[in-house]
């Protein structure tokens, strides 16, 4: 339920919504707000339900949500006991219908609109048989029946032509582009061609290129691979480092194990996973399996009124005295048996009850053991990230050394301890055996007086006898304090059920002639419902038949007036060109040479004359570029030479520059240290 109130929550936070709810702001909302939320999310699948609950009636709007749902396919889950308790429950805004509601809705946004809006055109028009025995409405209902399966066809083309995913425009223009593109590659390939042909070695070097292309190409795979390998190798390093590590902590952890103990250890968590198994989760899935039914009889009954509810209490406080009538009968009197009996089932139920806290105890326990140790699996993981070492920081080594240091302290003052301890043992163990064999020196002596006196045996006998008396006296009291509590509680739910017995009679009698009311008041709204019901069902049927009638009209007119304006614009256009022709023709005709120059054909003539003679100079400097193209080539080569010849002449004299410099520093190191050498570079 929780996780449902969540999605609901962050749904309408989301657009369209926008809501701004929480899970407490949204759970405290009344029945209409809640109602009008539903509303707003019904809205959004069709826009024909955007209304304001305020200015609705209840019922007029519990029987447009339940055309809407109907229409989308919804089945509550309350719909097996009726269809009434929905729309009963959607009328008081149940959240137990509510929310399964909104969660239904929020999933399946995108499926809902479109089923909502094919409902539209494809939800057909119920007319009676009596009426379309006439030949008008007949005709009008095929013209309608051939609509909705055009309509069907179209839908499937749209829907077949989204999912192919392919536009005729852009593949259109990508092929254009493409084409340019190869066109502008040949040409740079036929250029290439004809610069290579004159070269020497021609295919010699188109022969070397291919195979440097291709051993380039080569190079990069067998790169590639082998970063490949190495990752696979680091990988494999890593994972032989951590299982080795994981060998060694098993091998220290089973060093005392032996495979008896291993075993008896595995026998015990068996045992104790079998009675978890058996009792413990039984119970709980028993306990589960009855909450859910009776939370289903709970959803499935109807809205429960105070004659209910006084009702069910009457039951339960039946119940309740005759559970302790039986408890009176089976109350155990003055038999010591019973009573026995009686003490044995107390045992018994509080070691039952013991077992069932320490099994709960121990799958805590469990839980928690598993919790530790997957943490302690991935603190490991993570440590053996760092190359299977720990590394400790410097505050984390010395308070390391710190405790190893207080640990040593504590050691030697245990061990000093202990050996105190081992040597007191040594006196106390002395001083018990002296003392046990001066005690069996007189214990032969009591009974060397007891064998004279005549009376052997007295003492042990007299000492079973104190301990069976107090023994006795302690069961006694027991027994006095466990009968006097069950006699005072006895007591007191017999005088409770005499005060709920009086309390409780002048309710009953005024309770049967209102229940006799209320079943004749069911009666008369049953009837009177179903009269409704029959009635709104014409009434919504007429009002369905003209909202589509009006709609058709409306459309109707819509497209003649689209079509209206359609030609409106395309006689104007024409209107336009007509008197362009006109007025061409008109400067064509005329005598006046001024008025035929500002004719279109005479200016577009004057523009392709331009351009002829544009492209005339732009030939013939074209060839003039060849011409001088070789010539311009080898001059910008011999400028390249030249400049290359510069910079190393400039390289060169860095160097000598630098090693003078060098030669000047090592002479005056020299001569600073009070030696004069020769120096020959």
């Amino acid at each position: 339920m929780s996780k449902q109130l969540r999605f609901i929550v962050d749904a309408l936070n989301k657009a369209p919504y926008n809501k701004r709810f929480n899970l407490i702001s949204f759970d405290s909302l009344d029945s209409l707000s809640l109602l009008q939320v539903l509303n707003d999310v019904l809205s959004e699948v069709s826009p024909d339900h955007k209304i304001d609950l305020r200015e609705e009636l209840p019922e007029q709007t519990a029987i447009r949500m339940l055309n809407l749902l109907r229409v989308l396919k919804y089945k509550p889950k309350t719909e097996d006991s009726g269809g009434s308790s929905f729309r009963h429950s959607l009328i008081q805004a149940d959240k137990g219908v509510i929310y399964p509601l909104l969660h239904w809705l929020l999933e399946r946004m995108p499926e809902l609109k479109k089923r909502a809006y094919l409902a539209g055109f494809l939800m057909k028009v119920e007319v009676p048989p009596e009426h379309l025995q006439e030949e008008q409405v007949s005709e009008m209902y095929a013209v309608y029946q051939d609509l909705v399966e055009q309509f069907k066809d179209v839908h499937k083309t749209v829907e077949h032509q989204r999912s192919s995913k392919f536009n005729v425009a852009e593949i259109r223009k990508d092929i254009a582009s493409m084409e340019e593109e190869k066109e502008q590659l040949r040409k740079r390939i036929e250029r290439l061609k004809n610069r290579s042909a004159s070269a020497p070695n021609h295919e010699e070097m188109l022969s070397a290129a291919r195979s440097l292309r291709m051993e380039r190409d080569r190079e990069i795979e067998l790169s590639q691979h082998r970063v490949e390998e190495n990752n696979r190798f680091l990988k494999s390093q890593q994972k032989q480092q951590r299982l080795s590590s994981q060998l060694k902590e098993q091998k220290s952890n089973n060093v005392s194990m032996t495979p008896e103990l291993l075993l008896t250890q595995l026998k015990e968590d068996n045992q104790a996973k079998c009675v978890l198994a058996q009792e413990t989760v039984a119970k709980k899935i028993e306990v589960k399996r009855r909450e859910c039914i009776e939370l289903e009889k709970v959803i499935s009954e109807g809205v429960t009124s105070e004659l209910d509810l006084q009702t069910t209490q009457e039951q339960i406080d039946e119940v309740n005295a005759e559970i302790s009538r039986l408890r009176e009968k089976h109350m155990p009197g003055a038999d010591p048996v019973q009573n026995k009996l009686a003490l044995f089932r107390q045992q018994a139920s509080i070691i039952a009850n013991k077992k069932e806290t320490t099994a709960e105890e121990y799958k805590s326990a469990l839980d928690e053991l598993a919790a530790c140790e997957e943490e302690l699996k991935s603190k490991l993981d993570q440590l053996k990230d760092f190359d299977g070492k720990e590394v400790l920081q410097d505050d984390e080594f010395k308070r390391y050394v710190g405790r190893l240091r207080t640990l040593n302290t504590t050691y030697k003052q245990k061990k000093a301890e202990l050996f105190g301890l081992k040597a007191e043992y040594g006196v106390l163990a002395r001083t018990e055996e002296i003392l046990k064999s001066r005690a069996e020196n007189l214990q032969e002596l009591v009974a060397l007086l007891e064998q004279k006196k005549g009376v052997h045996g007295y003492r042990e006998a007299q000492e079973d006898l104190e301990q069976v008396s107090a023994a006795k006296g302690e069961v006694d009291q027991e027994k006095a304090q466990l009968l006097q509590e069950m006699s005072n509680m006895a007591d007191q739910l017999v005088s409770a059920i005499a005060k709920k017995k009086a309390s409780l009679a002048p309710l009953i009698k005024e309770l049967r002639p209102l229940r006799q009311q209320h079943q004749e008041l069911t009666a008369t709204h049953t009837e009177r419902k179903m009269a409704y019901d029959v009635m709104f069902a014409g009434l919504e049927s007429n009002r369905a038949r003209l909202e589509q009638e009006v709609r058709a009209y409306w459309e109707e007119c819509t497209s003649e007036e689209s079509q209206y304006h359609l030609l409106q614009c395309q006689m104007q256009s024409l209107g336009l060109h007509r008197q362009r022709v006109a007025a061409e023709m008109k400067t064509y005709v005329s005598s006046n040479a001024a008025e035929k120059k500002k004719s279109l054909r005479d200016q577009f003539t004057q523009k392709i004359q331009e351009q002829e003679k544009l492209g005339k100079a732009l030939r013939d400097k074209q060839k003039a570029v060849r011409e001088s193209h070789g010539s311009s080539v080898k001059q910008v080569k011999m400028w390249k030479d030249l400049k290359w010849l510069l910079q190393v002449k400039h390289e060169c004299h860095q160097q000598s520059l630098q090693q003078q410099r060098h030669t000047a520093e090592n002479q005056q190191a020299m001569m600073a240290k009070g030696e004069e050498r020769l120096v020959l570079t």
